[in-house]
């Protein structure tokens, strides 16, 4: 038997009220472990921007690119 249906069948015999609350913490659950999956790690980031501008290797250019600077 899955979790799910393990679950359902616990909560179903519960009264309506249980039923809500499960229902409540279950929705918070799943907003906190969306919240986690949206976060990105900052070296992915910089590695999606690094596609945005062309660059391949920012160790090449180093000092350009920590200032802030792009290529022409």
């Amino acid at each position: 038997m899955s979790i799910v249906e393990t679950i359902q069948q616990k909560v179903i015999q519960l009264p309506l009220q249980a039923q809500n609350e499960v229902l409540e913490i279950v929705e918070k659950i799943e907003e906190r472990y969306q919240n986690e999956i949206k976060r990105e790690h900052p070296l992915t980031k910089i590695a999606k921007m690094a596609k945005d501008i062309g660059a391949t290797d920012f160790a090449e250019k180093h000092d350009f690119y920590a200032n802030g600077k792009l290529e022409d």
